[in-house]
């Protein structure tokens, strides 16, 4: 696949896939043997995690998510984003009610991508200070 290819999927995954919490299509872009080297503890790293994560946590505690791609660095078969997830804490979160307040998640990714499929992922984000905020 291009480059070009490689960004367009990594848009999509990120626009529709984590904005829209649309898994049937996570699940056609994502190989069988997919492995998230950064999943949570004790969260499987495959795709049964990715979708738990998306469905389970995320879309369950926040409405409105949207993801804003700020940059995007393709090479060889590795795409990297630098992008914010913002959402409405509008239901319970590991145990914390719903508190109505606006997050920011920011995330750094690197996806390998291999015959037009997501087939790693490595990622750092500001998950764990965005939860001891909802706290506060």
């Amino acid at each position: 696949m291009s480059l070009a290819q490689n960004k367009s999927l990594v848009v999509k995954y990120n626009k529709e896939v984590i904005e829209t919490d649309n898994m049937v299509l996570l699940q056609e872009m994502v190989a069988t043997d997919f492995i998230n080297h950064s999943a949570l503890e004790g969260m499987s790293p495959g795709i049964d995690g990715l979708i738990y994560f998306f469905t389970d946590i995320m879309h369950s505690a926040f409405s409105s998510l949207k993801v804003d791609v700020q940059d995007m660095i393709a090479e060889d078969n590795k795409v990297t984003t630098r992008k914010v997830i913002t959402g409405i804490h509008q239901k319970p979160l590991f145990g914390i009610p719903a508190t109505g307040k606006q997050v920011t998640i920011k995330v750094i990714d690197i996806l390998t991508i291999e015959n037009n499929k997501i087939k790693e992922h490595w990622g750092e984000n500001n998950f764990a200070a965005v939860i001891q905020s909802l706290q506060a």
